[in-house]
C-alpha cells in the first residue's frame, strides 16, 4: 500500500514541479522530474512483482524445487 501512495504522492510532486508558477531553472526542473521518472519506474517493478507472487498464490501455482541428494558409494 506504501508503494502506491509513494506513486500518487510522486505524480503531485511532478504536477507541481512541473507547472509554469514554480520558480525552478529549466535545467534543475529536468533533473527533478528525471529522478521523479526513475522512482516511479521502480515503484511499478515492485508492485508488479508483488502483484505476480500475489496471483501465484492465489492460483495455487506452487514453485517447483528439484533440489536433489544423490549419493554415490562405489561398491
Amino acid at each position: 500500500m506504501i508503494k502506491i501512495s509513494s506513486i500518487t504522492g510522486l505524480g503531485v510532486f511532478v504536477l507541481l514541479v512541473a507547472s509554469p508558477f514554480m520558480s525552478i531553472s529549466r535545467d534543475w526542473k529536468s533533473y527533478i522530474l528525471m529522478l521523479a521518472g526513475v522512482a516511479i519506474i521502480v515503484l511499478s517493478f515492485m508492485i508488479r512483482k508483488e502483484l505476480h507472487k500475489v496471483i501465484k498464490f492465489v492460483h495455487g501455482i506452487e514453485e517447483v524445487k528439484s533440489d536433489t541428494y544423490v549419493e554415490n558409494n562405489p561398491q
